[in-house]
């Protein structure tokens, strides 16, 4: 049952709600402030946010349709009713850069990069409050069982009840994530701040917050998104979650357009391959860690451990790919 925050009269907002809203809200003042801060026409983020919005909203249901058909009566009822079903991330996230598009094709901001960088640390804070919000509901009972008394509380357990009233305790996913994406969010302000014009090789460094916004958020992800009892999986898919397959190739395109950056800024070094081996070598690690906990439930502790690694280790390789752009100061 979603708690309620506020009733009054016939009006009732839930707790899950008001901090969507908030999320919407802290996005929209943060980007406001960065790209005008920034130099940027404080118009472009006003035609950005409704449209994002927009755009966000039914991408993400039309995806969350795509892969729970099962819990809507067709297409429609899941795009023009609301009133029950979920949303798909990746949705959000394309939303927002088809809207930031859309208004540079309209003339109200002058690049796309500028505009996506001063959104990027908005985004992680409103994720970070959809997150936190889930904890009211029952979204934040990941698919794992705490049967240690020790863990059995935040931030690794929230407790739901069962159809026969008793109460049991399952790893809070979204609340492990909130923590995360909480410290993502600073970092990337505090990144914006000081280092978004720090200079580059081989051009300009305007889209980098972005970009690494998407290789942190989708290695949170790939992770997180494997404890969910509710992940959303491609019909012809049952073993990764659209989520998850759609962090990988994040990671990988941001992987890709750094290391072309390089070899063109730089020229070819056998860096640029190990940065490549060192994408593979945890993409592996992390499919066959997924594999290893859905048939040994009991070993999660020890997989999931190890897919965090993994995956950091997948980010890590875009990370140094953009390091070896950076021009060092004397």
């Amino acid at each position: 049952m979603n708690p309620i925050a506020i009733s009054v009269g016939g009006v009732v907002l839930y707790w899950s709600s008001l901090l969507l809203c908030l999320g919407a809200a802290a996005w929209l003042t943060l980007a406001l402030a960065l790209y005008r801060t920034d130099g940027g026409p404080a118009g472009a983020v006003w035609v950005w946010f409704p449209f994002a919005v927009l755009f966000s909203v039914l991408l993400a249901r039309f995806l969350h349709w795509y892969c729970h058909a099962e819990q809507y009566t067709g297409l429609l009822a899941a795009m023009t009713r609301y009133d029950g079903g979920g949303y798909c991330l990746p949705g959000l996230l394309l939303g927002t850069a088809l809207a930031a598009l859309l208004a540079v094709r309209l003339g109200f901001a002058p690049g796309a990069a500028g505009l996506l960088d001063a959104l990027a640390p908005g985004a992680a804070l409103c994720i970070t409050l959809i997150r936190l919000g889930a904890l009211f509901g029952s979204a934040d009972r990941g698919k794992l069982l705490i049967t240690k008394p020790v863990l059995q509380h935040l931030p690794f357990a929230a407790p739901v009840a069962t159809a026969s009233g008793a109460v049991e305790y399952r790893f809070a996913t979204f609340f492990v994530e909130f923590l995360l994406l909480l410290a993502l969010s600073l970092w990337l302000l505090r990144f914006y701040l000081r280092q978004r014009h720090a200079p580059m090789r081989g051009g300009r460094a305007d889209g980098s917050v972005a970009l690494l916004f998407l290789v942190l958020l989708s290695a949170v992800e790939l992770v997180a998104d494997s404890t969910r009892y509710d992940s959303s999986f491609l019909r012809s898919n049952g073993f990764v979650s659209l989520t998850q397959i759609v962090s990988a190739a994040a990671i990988l395109a941001v992987l890709i357009y750094y290391v072309v950056r390089s070899v063109k800024a730089r020229g070819f070094a056998p860096q640029h391959i190990l940065l490549v081996l060192l994408w593979l070598a945890g993409l592996g690690a992390t499919a066959y860690l997924e594999y290893l906990v859905q048939r040994h439930g009991d070993w999660y502790l020890f997989c999931y451990a190890m897919m965090s690694l993994s995956c950091a280790a997948m980010a890590l390789a875009p990370c140094l790919a953009y390091r070896t752009l950076r021009v060092r100061s004397r």
